[in-house]
């Protein structure tokens, strides 16, 4: 795997892990919304995500991964620097939209890219997936400080930033697709069960990078910096140190056991609102995520041929799209009427539900071979 790969995915997350704490703050602040307006913010984008990833899929198929990432990860850094503009809550949700369907695209061109070989799948999918979230990690707690010392304009600059050295690395990609496929579905049913399992996951990375800071500034006044840290701390040293543990066992276990984990992490927010408690939940939640997306895209890569892995691929990061739409949308009203601390005890019960489901159903056999 090409050494681009891993930088362009890294920047591209690291272009939206930026805007992941600052648009809540940015929302609640300058443009004066409430908490449901937050999750409509962080909705919008996964609505033109999940129509779009299915395109994206077969454009790495009948083309090449090189193309997907290329034009989303340009569409991106348009959008982000649109933000520059938006004065208004109208105007900031067409740059969010616009995001959505770049963001679709440069996750799956990348992702295709990245499992493009035909040997190592696991341990390529393992690297790829911590490129993608030392962006998310780095980004967070980037974004809090430029808004501190520069205000939300240098957010935006430096996103558009990022995304456009994504696009540098997207076109260093092979311009030929030797797998490529005339005929591949929109939706691929070997990427719906692991995609219901990451989507569930999701709700656990929602609630904490959307809502910690609020939380964290609800319970003593100050800022979720430590949190923020702990958590990218965690959830690469897992990720990265842990990764040939978890190979011996299936995907579908590791899966199992990164939702249990996420449930407990945010059950530990709930009930020990104190700085220990904080941090150890924050803590066994990013153990759960530093494990569950390479086993769920494990699974899902496995049980396909080579010439429908964008496909898979697509379906099943849109239920990262899926997870992050209805639980925006669902945990923005939950906690306007219920309290924040509410909204984490939401999350836990839907990773709960989706372990048990994941340990149960009996999924797709292996590929055939082409």
């Amino acid at each position: 795997m090409k050494s681009t790969v891993l930088i362009g995915a890294g920047t591209c997350f690291l272009s939206i892990g930026l805007l992941v704490p600052t648009l809540p703050r940015y929302v609640t602040g300058p443009l004066g919304q409430s908490f449901g307006m937050v999750g409509l913010a962080a909705a919008l984008p996964s609505v033109a995500a999940i129509l779009a990833r299915p395109f994206a899929g077969r454009v790495v198929d009948r083309r090449t991964p090189r193309s997907a990432a290329a034009a989303g990860a340009i569409t991106l850094a348009i959008a982000t620097l649109g933000l520059l503009a938006a004065d208004s809550m109208p105007a900031l949700l067409v740059c969010r939209v616009v995001a959505g369907v770049g963001e679709a695209l440069v996750y799956v061109g990348f992702a295709a890219a990245a499992v493009s070989e035909d040997h190592g799948a696991p341990t390529r999918v393992t690297w790829f997936s911590v490129a993608v979230y030392a962006g998310l990690l780095l980004g967070a707690p980037i974004g809090e400080v430029l808004r501190a010392n520069w205000g939300f304009p240098a957010v935006w600059i430096a996103a558009s930033l990022a995304a456009l050295a994504a696009a540098g690395c997207a076109f260093t990609l092979p311009a030929t697709n030797h797998s490529r496929a005339d005929k591949v579905p929109l939706v691929h049913r070997a990427g719906l069960l692991p995609g219901i399992a990451y989507a569930a996951s999701v709700w656990g990375y929602t609630t904490f990078n959307t809502f910690i800071p609020l939380y964290v500034a609800e319970l003593g006044g100050r800022d979720a910096q430590v949190e923020y840290l702990v958590y990218g701390a965690v959830l690469l040293g897992v990720r990265v140190l842990g990764h040939r543990v978890t190979e011996r066992f299936s995907a579908r276990r590791t899966g199992v056991v990164s939702l249990v984990f996420t449930a407990v992490g945010l059950l530990v927010l709930v009930v020990w609102p104190r700085p220990p408690g904080l941090v150890s939940g924050t803590t066994l939640l990013a153990v759960g995520q530093a494990l569950g997306l390479p086993a769920f895209l494990t699974t899902a890569i496995n049980a396909v041929p080579a010439s429908q892995r964008g496909s898979v691929l697509a379906t099943v990061t849109a239920f990262f799209d899926v997870g992050y739409l209805t639980s925006a949308l669902s945990l923005g009203a939950v906690n306007q009427l219920f309290g924040l601390w509410f909204g984490f005890a939401t999350a836990a019960v839907i990773s709960t539900a989706a372990a048990v489901l994941l340990a149960s159903v009996v999924g797709p056999g292996p590929p055939v071979k082409e």
